[in-house]
C-alpha cells in the first residue's frame, strides 16, 4: 500500500537521526520498561492489596495469552513479511530504502506484537478503571512503543494499527475475563 510505506518513510527516514535512533532502541526495549512495568506492579498491590496481586496476575496472563496467539497463530496464518525482510531468490529487502538502526528481525510482521501487548495492557485497566481518567496517559507510552517499531523499520504502519486494534479489542474483553474470575472465586468487584 502506497500509503502505508508513506508513513513508513515519514518515521524511518524523513525524521532519523543517530540521537534518535539510540533514543528509539532504548524506548523499543522491553528491558527499558521492565522498571516502570515493576513500579506499577508494586504500587497496584501497596494500594489494592490482593485485589492488586490479582490485577498483576491477570495482566501478566493477558499479555502472554495473546502474545502466544499473536506469535504462534495471527502472525504465521496471514505471513505478512516485514519491511525488512530480504527475499533470497533476488537479495532485495522488502523495502529497499528501510533502515535498519536497530538490525534486522525474523519472522512474520502482522501484527506488531509490541503493539498487540501494550495496547492490551493499557486498555484492560483503562476500561476496568473507566472513572479514572488519569489513566488515560498509559496511552502515550504505548503508543511510542508503537511508533518506534515503525522507526526501526521492523514493520509497516498497518502491522503496528493492526496490533493496536488487536490489542485494545484483547484488553477490552480481558476485562469481562477479569471481573469473572473476582466474582465467582473472590467475591470481589475491580471496576473503582
Amino acid at each position: 500500500m502506497p500509503f502505508d510505506l508513506d508513513i513508513l518513510y515519514f518515521f524511518n527516514q524523513t525524521i532519523a537521526s543517530p540521537t534518535l535512533d539510540t533514543i528509539m532502541i532504548a524506548l523499543t526495549s522491553v528491558k527499558v520498561w521492565m522498571p516502570v512495568y515493576i513500579l506499577i506492579a508494586l504500587l497496584l498491590i501497596y494500594y489494592k492489596r490482593w485485589i492488586g496481586v490479582r490485577l498483576v496476575v491477570s495482566t501478566i496472563v493477558l499479555v502472554g495469552l495473546i502474545n502466544l496467539i499473536t506469535n504462534v497463530a495471527i502472525k504465521p496464518l496471514v505471513a505478512r513479511d516485514r519491511p525488512c525482510a530480504i527475499d533470497f531468490s533476488s537479495g532485495e529487502r522488502a523495502v529497499p530504502w528501510v533502515r535498519l538502526a536497530d538490525g534486522m528481525r525474523l519472522g512474520f510482521g502482522f501484527p506488531s506484537s509490541h503493539a498487540v501487548n501494550n495496547a492490551a495492557g493499557v486498555v484492560f485497566y483503562i476500561v476496568l478503571f473507566r472513572r479514572r481518567k488519569s489513566l488515560y496517559w498509559l496511552l502515550v507510552p504505548a503508543v511510542i512503543v508503537s511508533l518506534t517499531r515503525l522507526y526501526l523499520g521492523l514493520h509497516y504502519p498497518s502491522d503496528v494499527l493492526g496490533g493496536m486494534v488487536f490489542g485494545a479489542i484483547c484488553g477490552y474483553g480481558w476485562v469481562w475475563v477479569h471481573r469473572v474470575f473476582e466474582q465467582r472465586l473472590f467475591h470481589t468487584n475491580t471496576s473503582v
